[in-house]
């Protein structure tokens, strides 16, 4: 399995949250607002992109809708190991640093 990060960017609601939906049902995690990451398998990423492909061709174009644009791009296992994570929640800045989370945080109080 290779691991992929996809993006897009769709000013449509409709067709984006069928994007979202589509991404959640192939098992990848969202990671961002329009983000998500995760393995496929070859087969999976094919059949993802065809259904990627019928939604983008499928849903109408609505007056002022300005981009309809997906990226998937694989993640090598090297950059994977030399992934950084920074985030703030719940009044704790916390790092993250390789492709896992468990057992690899530093948390910082503010």
């Amino acid at each position: 399995m290779i691991l992929f990060l996809i993006i897009y960017d769709i000013t449509n609601d409709k067709l984006r949250n069928r994007i979202a939906s589509t991404l959640k049902d192939y098992g990848l995690e969202r990671i961002q607002y329009s983000a998500f990451i995760g393995e496929l398998k070859r087969y999976q990423l094919n059949s993802l992109v065809i259904d990627i492909k019928k939604l983008l061709r499928e849903i109408p174009m609505e007056e002022g809708e300005r981009v309809r644009n997906v990226q998937i791009y694989p993640i090598p296992e090297i950059s994977r190991r030399g992934r950084i994570e920074i985030s703030f929640k719940d009044g704790k800045l916390r790092e993250y640093r390789g492709d896992s989370t468990r057992g690899k945080e530093r948390v910082e109080i503010l």
